[in-house]
């Protein structure tokens, strides 16, 4: 059921929303009078390449196979020179054995040193340098004078939003 004091409700939001539709936003433009750049210093960084000699040493591994070579030769030349010292049994197999242990040891792991370049990128801070950060601009719309801050030169007008609405007294 309808009463007064609901439809006086329903009128007011009614007239309230008439009201906002008719203060539709719309735009134009205004003539610009005056622009001055915003400045500020930034610095500049430059890409500097730097380069350093570097040392790597690098373990280099003989195979097996070229080892058991290296042992058996040594073996041989160790026993003929014992047995060529002492001429006997005993300085023939010390010599083989000491023959032996020099020619394994010979085919250890070899090491090679290599100096390389090592280069890399830094950046350096040269210089501070002025840099437009905006515009204050100053602009007359309708005989009034208005000013804002953009980003980008607004040229000879700058486009405005005018919401018209309703004078109530």
């Amino acid at each position: 059921m309808l009463n007064l004091k609901n439809i006086s409700l329903v009128t007011l939001t009614f007239a309230l929303f008439a009201g906002q539709a008719s203060a539709k936003a719309r735009y134009d433009y205004a003539r610009v009078v005056h622009v001055k750049p915003v400045y500020q210093y930034v610095t500049v960084n430059q890409p500097i390449e730097q380069c350093y000699p570097v040392k790597r040493t690098i373990r280099h591994n003989t195979d097996h196979r070229q080892r058991a070579h290296s042992t058996i030769a040594g073996a041989v030349i160790g026993g003929v020179i014992g047995n060529a010292i002492g001429d006997n049994r005993a300085s023939t197999v010390t010599g083989a054995i000491i023959g032996g242990a020099i020619g394994n040891h010979s085919q250890g792991p070899h090491y090679s040193t290599h100096v390389t370049q090592h280069c890399e990128t830094v950046y350096e801070s040269t210089k501070k340098v002025r840099k437009i950060r905006g515009y204050n601009v100053k602009y007359r719309y309708q005989g009034e004078s208005y000013k804002t801050f953009m980003h980008q030169h607004p040229g000879n007008t700058v486009k405005v939003r005018v919401k018209v609405s309703p004078y109530r007294h």
